[in-house]
């Protein structure tokens, strides 16, 4: 509490929603990162109503917040390297913003982006 009151004033409960749009967040900021893998169904969700966190699953376990997602990289990038900085990013930026624990952040690289080359020889 701001100015140190302990007295209760109610519940609060963060969404899996806003975890994991958080999660989304810190991800698409990590340099190499080309976007967030969609299921048809997320993608279809994405398109219709720009949901943020589409591709992140987030589950709440005994020991913290789990999260499963899907990435697309860019193409010449150090796959373990990225993948490794997308867990870190996840992990601080949803203790610092929830207080939550991350107990998890299971990463599957589902393909690689391609920068189309300007120049065709």
């Amino acid at each position: 509490m701001p100015n140190g009151d302990k007295e209760n004033l109610g519940s609060v409960k963060i969404d899996d929603e806003v975890l994991g749009t958080i999660a989304a967040i810190a991800a698409k900021g990590v340099p190499g990162v080309y976007s967030i893998a969609t299921s048809f169904v997320g993608g279809v969700a994405l398109f219709f109503r720009k949901i943020p966190d589409a591709g992140v699953k987030v589950k709440m376990a005994e020991d913290g917040v789990d999260f499963y997602l899907g990435v697309v990289v860019d193409y010449g990038i150090n796959i373990p390297e990225v993948t490794w900085k997308i867990q870190k990013a996840i992990k601080e930026e949803v203790e610092k913003s929830t207080g939550f624990k991350v107990s998890r952040v299971n990463i599957v690289v589902e393909g690689i982006h391609q920068i189309e080359s300007s120049k065709r020889e």
